[in-house]
């Protein structure tokens, strides 16, 4: 393929399936962030305003259990999805950690300070994505089922001590704070502030990128798509 061709060809990286998901994700955090936040720091200014735009303090519970459900459906769904669909399980095979990634790790980190001589060649996916898959992957989960233990605390108190709660608060609490912060500085950073795709990339919105993006991003995948007559 000529460098012409390679700026204008495309290759389709997210399906609609995944966008979809990968937009319901977004739409859900959003709202369960600025709903718990508002109250997690509720002698703030800022919360407290977020708090009389959400409709009051019962309202602004309501709001964030009704996107806690979709959460929590949309985890199920995404697990039914990548185990036992024909995407899914090719998708979950190109996820899985391996020693290659974090030995990409280490060479990643040798590069940007100058002891290694190349950066690493990266597939489908490379050890970012994969830790940011497996990192929200396991937010979620503790997200769900703390908030499940704090919403049903009626019930949970009958043999649960009060410390298990206080520690499952604070998990709750902070967990939505990490998982908060990795998604808008480490994720949207890489996905679309980065140099090679600032100021977006459009993936997540038409599901392709462009093949020269890929060739020098993704090296590994760009020669595998080559071998299969893709590009």
């Amino acid at each position: 393929m000529s460098a012409e061709s390679r700026e204008s060809a495309s290759v389709v990286r997210m399906s609609p399936m995944f966008r979809i998901q990968h937009f319901l994700l977004m739409a859900t955090m959003l709202v369960l962030a600025l709903t718990s936040f508002a109250l997690m720091y509720h002698d703030n200014w800022l919360s407290r305003l977020l708090i009389r735009l959400e409709g009051g303090i019962l309202f602004r519970g309501f709001i964030h259990c009704t996107a806690a459900v979709l959460l929590m459906a949309q985890m199920v769904f995404h697990a039914y999805y990548m185990l036992f669909t024909r995407e899914g399980k090719r998708e979950i095979r190109d996820f899985l950690l391996g020693k290659q990634d974090f030995a990409d790790f280490s060479q990643a980190i040798r590069f940007n300070l100058g002891t290694a001589s190349e950066y690493p060649r990266i597939g489908k996916y490379g050890y970012k994505e994969k830790f940011q898959y497996w990192g929200a992957t396991t937010g979620t989960f503790l997200i769900s089922v703390t908030g499940v233990i704090l919403w049903a605390d009626t019930y949970t108190m009958r043999f649960l001590p009060k410390l298990v709660l206080d520690i499952t608060l604070i998990i709750h609490g902070y967990q939505g704070l990490l998982a908060f912060v990795i998604l808008l500085f480490w994720h949207v950073y890489n996905e679309h502030l980065h140099p090679s795709v600032f100021p977006m990339n459009r993936s997540w919105l038409t599901g392709k990128v462009d093949a020269e993006w890929l060739r020098q991003e993704h090296p590994l995948e760009y020669e595998k798509l080559k071998r299969e007559g893709v590009l």
